[in-house]
């Protein structure tokens, strides 16, 4: 797979993902975020199940394998999309997703201690500006509320570093089986994603039916829809770009999804970015430009 079609595929996944983050914020804040992460993989869970059917795909797989999937889905899906959501009830989606600019970083770093993969100083500038672009945002928090709020960005990061561990992981599977496809990997990570949920508490079926229940058909209808395009095609196209990319690379596209979040949840609150957000994109924007040098 050539490098255009890998980022392509990586940037519509992030694309998707962005876009979806508002929905999943609204019902975050409605509901909870526990609530929502487990909405999101129980319907992802049946759509990458019912794919995984259809392509026939073979379950016979090493142990090894399943172990770094489950664990993926635990870590990723499970507690870090929780602490992400978490985030976004106090910070919105477009401050939240900032900090996704620290995964290739993180990523980066894994990638040269277990593939051999170094990072440029053009992408070592780029992380610098990423941490002054959060800066910027934990000043307006402090300008808008009288107070730091660090709390809602550490969940946030803490979140996002579970997601890149589970990253790193998934990786690992496809390195211990190249002929895994996209879907199996999803349906396994999700598996491992539901028995976080189940460890955490072993009758939240019950509790999340109930508030499910309460919601109008208009309401279910577009929770099905955000994530179906912001779980299901998105990890279908993100874990396949994954097979192929240099991980810090790859990440490095995950950073413009909060221009894109920006731009639609102003929109949707109907308002002008201010200050601090012009001043912060503009940060973001250097960042970005030196990443993809």
């Amino acid at each position: 797979m050539n490098l255009t079609t890998i980022y392509l595929l990586a940037l519509s996944s992030n694309l998707l993902f962005s876009t979806s983050s508002l929905v999943f914020s609204h019902y975050s804040t409605r509901f909870s975020p526990l609530w929502m992460n487990q909405t999101k993989v129980l319907i992802a869970i049946i759509a990458f199940g019912v794919t995984t059917l259809f392509l026939n795909e073979s379950f016979l797989l090493p142990l090894s394998t399943y172990g770094y999937l489950i664990t993926s889905g635990i870590l990723g899906l499970c507690l870090g999309d929780y602490f992400l959501f978490k985030a976004y009830t106090t910070l919105g989606p477009s401050r939240s997703l900032i900090l996704f600019s620290f995964q290739p970083l993180i990523l980066g770093f894994f990638g040269w201690i277990t593939l051999g993969q170094t990072i440029s100083t053009n992408q070592a500038l780029a992380i610098i500006c990423m941490i002054i672009c959060v800066l910027v945002y934990v000043y307006e928090k402090f300008q808008d509320s009288g107070h730091w709020d660090l709390k809602s960005f550490l969940w946030a990061l803490f979140g996002i570093t579970l997601d890149a561990i589970g990253i790193m992981l998934t990786r690992t599977a496809y390195d211990h089986s190249p002929t895994l496809n996209s879907p199996m990997v999803n349906f396994i990570r999700c598996i491992g994603a539901l028995i976080g949920f189940l460890l955490l508490k072993p009758t939240f079926i019950f509790d999340w039916k109930d508030k499910f229940q309460s919601l109008t058909p208009k309401s279910k209808g577009l929770i099905f829809l955000t994530v179906f395009s912001g779980t299901y095609l998105s990890l279908t196209l993100y874990l396949t770009a994954l097979k192929y990319a240099h991980l810090a690379s790859l990440t490095s596209i995950a950073i413009t999804g909060p221009l894109w979040v920006s731009f639609l949840e102003c929109l949707w609150h109907k308002r002008w970015p201010n200050k601090f957000q012009f001043l912060g994109m503009g940060i973001f924007l250097i960042g970005f430009y030196l990443m993809s040098r």
